[in-house]
């Protein structure tokens, strides 16, 4: 208990760096352009990290194993876990290297989100179809509409 109340004690007497991230949403987790913000901490979980403690802390932040980890072959050396909310996290060489969003639910810095509607940006047309980057991080929107399909940062999957 005594613990308990000295690290509550020099946890207030920290003073937070500004992050340029959006708050940490409901689901624990905000996905930026150097990795993943937890909520409720200044603890990042930055690209470089190890798969095997990314996955176990990232599964206790929402609360859920990924539904499959897999290496596809036309991926390369990606190894790609994949949860129920659309969040996708990317590891080359056992290594954290990127993540993707592809089903509403969790928020990325800069307020991105799939399924809402992007800010007034300059859109490029790629293979992919219309895109556009804010701070290091991608969205993809769709072609006819105006919905964001698709967030990420970093390494990826995606053939161009």
């Amino acid at each position: 208990m005594r613990f308990a109340l000295l690290l509550v004690a020099a946890l207030a007497a920290c003073t937070p760096l500004p992050l340029p991230t959006a708050a940490p949403d409901g689901n624990g987790v905000t996905p930026d352009s150097d990795g993943l913000q937890p909520g409720g901490t200044d603890l990042r979980i930055d690209f470089g990290r190890a798969q095997e403690g990314v996955i176990d802390t990232v599964s206790r932040l929402l609360g859920t194993d990924p539904l499959d980890i897999t290496t596809s072959p036309d991926c390369g050396d990606v190894t790609a876990a994949y949860w129920r909310n659309g969040l996708t996290l990317n590891f080359v060489e056992g290594d954290f290297r990127g993540w993707v969003l592809t089903e509403p639910g969790l928020t990325a810095a800069g307020g991105l989100s799939v399924g809402d509607t992007p800010p007034p940006v300059t859109m490029a047309t790629t293979t992919l179809g219309r895109e556009f980057e804010i701070d290091g991080v991608w969205a993809l929107v769709e072609e006819t509409g105006p919905e964001i399909t698709t967030v990420w940062s970093g390494r990826t999957c995606f053939f161009r």
